[in-house]
């Protein structure tokens, strides 16, 4: 079982692709793009062996193609009871929430998959977590961190963007 508090530091690479494809395993094609991210979260209802709800907000830098801040605040839904955790800690997460940037993005708005782009979009995280069933308070943590317009219902824009990273995850 995870703790109630956690911090998240991850770094990520920035992908035109379609969320579908990105996690689907599909080839993903990158650009020369990146994001480093410090994330902030508390368990705060439901909390069991099995699985837990969190809060989340999120402070985020974009680098190389982008050059603006993004903060997001989120709600995730944590499973974390998988048969092997005698063997290797895991955890699987969906979070759900809203993405503010500093700036439009300019990947966002130059994007061949995206119509319109905007500073306010909805934000969605799928997030996977390991660690030796020792080691409890850090996880190595992979994560796909993608904006959206959610199919126009944010100022009509058609598209998003994924940036798919890793990092570490600290408990306490």
């Amino acid at each position: 079982m995870a703790a109630d508090d956690s911090l998240t530091l991850y770094v990520g690479k920035y992908s035109d692709d379609r969320l579908g494809d990105v996690l689907l395993s599909k080839p993903v094609a990158y650009l020369d793009a990146y994001l480093v991210a410090l994330a902030a979260s508390h368990a705060f209802a439901f909390e069991s062996p099995a699985h837990q709800w969190e809060l989340e907000g999120q402070l985020v830098k974009h680098f190389r193609g982008q050059r603006h801040w993004e903060l997001n605040v989120l709600a995730i839904y944590r499973w974390q009871r998988f048969p092997w955790r005698d063997v290797l800690r895991t955890t699987l997460a969906i979070g759900e929430g809203l993405s503010y940037a500093t700036e439009v993005p300019p990947l966002e708005a130059a994007s061949h998959s995206n119509e319109g782009a905007t500073r306010l979009l909805n934000y969605i995280l799928v997030e996977m977590t390991a660690a030796p069933p020792r080691v409890k308070a850090w996880s190595l943590v992979v994560r796909v961190h993608h904006r959206s317009g959610v199919y126009g219902l944010f100022d009509g824009v058609e598209g998003g963007s994924n940036v798919i990273g890793a990092g570490v995850k600290f408990y306490y």
